[in-house]
């Protein structure tokens, strides 16, 4: 089995892979949905907010005879599938930010996993029913977990600026792993990086094998090719110190423009990581793709009178198509600036933010309550409103239930003990 079968068995292929009609279709979808689930809850909290304020003397009640008739309600408004984009794009920055506050700072491997948890975690959810704000550090504490980086749940939240709880950190863990359908692996495009620079790097020093299916490549004919390539923009003082620039340059992309654009959604790693060296250093990456593929038209062979032939690659049409496709990938990378680095999207973002605090939706705020009374959240959503009183009283009820099953047997899978059973009889 390659490469490219076993990257189509993960998760990260079957379920967050688009193409950039169906991602918007989704986030517009999305959008749809919470506005709606916002307008009701927002129409549902206004008679409690009303009933709860106390009136002036003399002032007539709701529903009294001298109750004057107000005007239609204002139309709330919700944020756009473009607003929602900005705003999770600016807490993916935030995110990366917080992993550099930590001494020693977060590994990027683990600063990646949790930017592309909120991504996938906000393709089906709403910032307006979950602020990303409540969901950023609990991203990142899961992704110190997926990605093996130990760190116990008092560090963390300590390690966070700020008066930062460890509720505050883990109360929304089981509704983001919902969010991410319990799929954890994230398959990044470092990986790709490091191999691919390892291979040049032999290239350089006369060592490369040639590729399989390109028989007449030798390690000297790479080296003399790698040597002839085109100059890079800022001149290098050897072959090594430019791949070394090139390998820096890159990796810098995959930390930033990768993870805050929609590239996981789009492509593969491997056409990341070679987009991104596409910026870097272009006659390098080119030179890189014909190591694989072959040259874009001909491959010239030295026959045994020292004589050259012509000998048509059969791969060409590959490359053209990938080349397509790392083209358009490098074009999205290299659109990206950071929203701090422009005073004009700064702007809009404080809009956004302002917007977004008249049109969150005030049964979803306390995720802390929410994720310790699960009854009390369904009824939240079903559009009771519940006392404090009354969820005490469905928290005790829910526990007496899974104890009356306990004791039943109920709760075991696999039924009851046997040995019980044959004391029994």
């Amino acid at each position: 089995m390659i490469e490219d079968d076993i990257y189509r068995t993960s998760s990260q292929f079957r379920l967050w892979s688009y193409t950039r009609p169906a991602l918007a279709s989704l986030r517009t979808k999305t959008n749809d949905i919470a506005s709606e689930r916002v307008r009701a809850a927002l129409q549902r909290a206004r008679p409690a907010q009303q009933s709860t304020t106390p009136s002036a003397a003399g002032t007539p009640q709701p529903g009294s005879d001298g109750e004057t008739k107000k005007p239609e309600e204002k139309q709330i408004e919700c944020l756009t599938p473009e607003e929602e984009l900005i705003l999770v794009r600016y807490y993916c920055e935030k995110t990366l930010e917080l992993g550099e506050t930590y001494k020693p700072p977060l590994p990027t491997m683990v600063r990646a996993t949790a930017i592309q948890y909120l991504h996938r975690f906000y393709l089906t959810n709403s910032p307006m029913t979950y602020h990303p704000k409540s969901i950023m550090a609990c991203a990142l504490f899961l992704a110190t977990k997926t990605d093996n980086y130990y760190m116990s749940l008092r560090q963390f939240a300590d390690g966070i600026p700020g008066e930062t709880s460890t509720d505050d950190v883990i109360s929304p863990e089981f509704l983001l792993m919902q969010g991410l359908r319990f799929t954890f692996d994230v398959r990044h495009p470092f990986r790709g990086l490091e191999g691919g620079v390892m291979e040049l790097q032999a290239i350089a020093q006369g060592q490369a094998p040639p590729a399989p299916h390109i028989p007449n490549q030798t390690a000297q004919n790479l080296l003399q090719k790698l040597k002839s390539i085109a100059p890079p923009p800022i001149p290098s003082s050897s072959i090594n110190d430019r791949i070394a620039r090139a390998h820096g340059t890159t990796r810098e992309t995959l930390k930033t423009a990768a993870q805050m654009t929609d590239a996981y959604f789009l492509y593969t790693p491997s056409q990341i990581w070679l987009s991104a060296f596409l910026l870097a250093d272009k006659p390098l990456a080119e030179f890189y793709l014909d190591t694989k593929l072959g040259g874009p038209l001909t491959e010239t062979i030295p026959d045994g009178d020292a004589m050259e032939t012509d000998l048509k690659n059969p791969l060409y049409e590959l490359r053209t198509k990938l080349f397509k496709v790392l083209t358009e990938c490098s074009a999205l990378l290299g659109a990206y600036t950071t929203l701090s680095s422009d005073p004009d999207q700064m702007k809009g973002l404080k809009r956004i933010a302002k917007k977004l605090y008249h049109c969150q939706n005030p049964e979803k705020i306390n995720l802390k309550r929410d994720s310790g009374q699960p009854a009390v959240a369904g009824a939240a959503d079903s559009g009771q409103v519940t006392s404090e009183s009354e969820s005490e009283r469905l928290a005790k009820k829910r526990k007496l239930e899974l104890e009356q099953k306990a004791r039943s047997g109920a709760s075991d899978m696999f039924g009851p003990e046997l040995v019980a059973e044959r004391t029994k009889q």
